[in-house]
C-alpha cells in the first residue's frame, strides 16, 4: 500500500477513536472553563480562589490519574492478542488500584494550610481556598474509579461513554455551579469554593453512570467485570504499578510545573493569578486535543503491539504524530486572532484582561511543543515504556524550565528588572520545548528497538 495511502487510511483510524476521547477530554476542559467563568463574575478573589485550589488539587489528581491510566496500554495489549480473561483480571486489578489511590487526596489535606501559608497567600483567601479542596476531595475517589472504568471501554475501541456522561455531568456541574457560587435556590452564597462541592457531586454521578452502563451494554459482555471478584492480586497490581507510576509521576511534575506557577506568583496578588488562571485555562482547553490524539495513539499503538505488528505500531505513532502537529497549525492562529475577545469571556477585570492576553500569545507559541510532546508520550505508552519519559519531564521543567522562570519572574534579567508572571511562562515555554525533543528521540529508539 503507498505510503500516502496507508497514512489517510490510519488517519481515519485514528480519527474514529480520537474523536470520542476529544470530546471528552474537552468535556473536562470546559468544566475547569466553566468554573474560571463563573467565579470570575462572583469577583477577581472567588476567581483566585478556583485558580489557587486548582493549583493545588490537579497535580495530586492527574498524578493518580496517570497511575491508574496504566490500565490502558495494558487493555490495549490483551484486545490485540485477544485476551478477554485478561482484559476483564486486569481491569478489575485497575479499579482495585484507583479505588485506594483515591484515600491518597484525603491523607494530603492537612497539610494545605501550611503550603498556602508559606505561598504568602492572605489569611481569608487561603480558608476559602481549603474549604473549595474539601469539596474536591470528596469527589476524587469517584474521578478516579470512573475514568478508570472509561479506560477499560476505551481500550476495547468503545470511548462513546466517556463523552456522553462527560457531557451529562456538565450540565449537572453547570446547574450546580450556579446554585453554589451565587446562593441560588436558597442555598448560601459560597462564590470560589462552590465549584468545588459542585464537581465533587458531578464526579459521583459520572461514577454511578459508568457503572450502570458496563454492567449493561451489550458491548461488554465478553468482558463482563461485574461477577467473580476477588481481592487484589499482587503480581498484576506490580504490573500495573511498574507502568502507571512513572506515568503518575511524570503527569504531577508537567503539571505542578503549570499550576503551581500560582503559588509562585501569588505574592504578586490577586491579579496576575487570576490572569495565569484565565490564560492557563484557555491552554489547557485547546491541549484537550492532542491530549484527545496521544490517548488514541496509545491504544493504537497497543492494539498493534499485541497483535505482533511492531512495524505498523511505528508507523501509528509517527502518523499521530503528524496529525498533532496539523492540529497545533490550526490553533495558532485561532489563539492570536481571538485572544481578546477569549479573556473578556472569563473575566470582566481590565487589569485580569491586559494580563491574561499577553499571557496567550506564550500559549500560542507553545502548541506545536505541546502536541509533539504528549503525542510522543502517548506513543511511547502504547509500548508501555514510561520510565524514559518520565526523566526527561523532571529535567526540562524541574532543572531548567522552573529555575529560569523564577529568576525572571523575580529578578529578570542583565537589569531589566523583574518579569513577574511572564517571567514564570517564559520557563514554561522553554520546558515544554526541551521536552518535546527529548520526547521525540525516545520514540525513535524505541521504535527502532522493537522493530530489531
Amino acid at each position: 500500500m503507498p505510503r500516502l495511502t496507508r497514512f489517510k487510511t490510519e488517519a481515519s483510524a485514528l480519527a474514529r477513536l480520537t474523536g470520542p476521547l476529544v470530546l471528552a477530554q474537552l468535556v473536562y476542559a470546559l468544566m475547569g472553563l466553566m468554573d474560571t467563568i463563573m467565579s470570575g463574575h462572583a469577583g477577581a478573589e472567588e476567581q483566585a480562589v478556583v485558580a489557587l485550589g486548582v493549583a493545588l488539587w490537579a497535580p495530586i489528581f492527574l498524578a493518580l490519574l496517570g497511575v491508574s491510566q496504566a490500565l490502558s496500554p495494558i487493555v490495549a495489549h490483551h484486545f490485540g492478542a485477544g485476551d478477554e480473561a485478561a482484559i476483564v483480571a486486569d481491569t478489575r486489578e485497575g479499579l482495585w488500584l484507583a479505588g485506594l489511590s483515591g484515600i491518597v487526596p484525603v491523607l494530603l489535606m492537612p497539610l494545605v494550610p501550611a503550603a498556602l501559608a508559606a505561598a504568602s497567600i492572605a489569611p481569608a483567601l487561603a480558608a476559602k481556598v481549603n474549604f473549595f479542596l474539601w469539596g474536591i476531595v470528596c469527589g476524587l475517589p469517584a474521578s478516579l474509579l470512573a475514568r478508570t472504568l472509561g479506560f477499560y471501554s476505551a481500550s476495547i475501541n468503545h470511548p462513546k461513554p466517556l463523552m456522553v456522561f462527560g457531557v451529562i455531568g456538565l450540565v449537572v456541574n453547570f446547574a450546580l455551579n450556579w446554585v453554589l457560587i451565587y446562593g441560588h435556590l436558597g442555598f448560601p452564597a459560597l462564590g470560589g469554593a462552590g465549584c468545588g462541592w459542585a464537581t465533587a457531586i458531578g464526579m459521583w454521578m459520572s461514577l454511578v453512570l459508568m457503572v450502570l452502563y458496563t454492567a449493561r451494554a451489550s458491548v461488554y459482555r465478553r468482558v463482563f467485570l461485574w461477577h467473580g471478584w476477588s481481592l487484589p492480586h499482587w503480581a498484576r497490581q506490580k504490573k500495573l504499578l511498574k507502568i502507571g507510576l512513572p506515568m503518575g509521576a511524570a503527569s504531577l511534575v508537567e503539571v505542578s510545573a503549570f499550576a503551581g506557577v500560582a503559588l509562585l506568583i501569588g505574592r504578586f496578588g490577586a491579579v496576575p493569578i487570576a490572569a495565569h488562571q484565565v490564560g492557563l485555562n484557555f491552554a489547557s482547553l485547546i491541549f484537550m486535543l492532542p491530549l484527545g490524539l496521544s490517548n488514541a495513539i496509545a491504544i493504537r499503538v497497543g492494539q498493534a503491539l499485541g497483535a505482533r505488528d511492531p512495524a505498523a505500531a511505528r508507523f501509528i505513532a509517527w502518523s499521530g504524530i503528524a496529525l498533532s502537529l496539523a492540529i497545533a497549525a490550526a490553533m495558532v492562529p485561532l489563539i492570536l486572532l481571538a485572544r481578546h475577545a477569549i479573556v473578556g469571556l472569563y473575566s470582566p477585570d481590565p487589569a485580569v484582561q491586559a494580563t491574561a492576553a499577553t499571557l496567550m500569545l506564550f500559549a500560542a507559541i507553545w502548541q506545536f511543543a505541546d502536541a509533539t510532546q504528549v503525542c510522543a508520550v502517548g506513543a511511547l505508552r502504547g509500548y508501555k515504556v514510561t520510565t524514559m519519559p518520565m526523566w526527561v519531564v523532571m529535567a526540562a521543567f524541574w532543572l531548567i524550565g522552573l529555575p529560569l522562570g523564577a529568576q525572571l519572574g523575580y529578578r529578570g534579567i542583565a537589569g531589566s528588572g523583574a518579569w513577574g508572571v511572564f517571567g514564570f511562562w517564559t520557563g514554561l515555554l522553554v520546558g515544554l520545548t526541551l521536552v518535546a525533543f527529548g520526547m521525540l528521540l525516545a520514540l525513535r529508539s524505541v521504535a527502532r528497538a522493537r522493530l530489531g
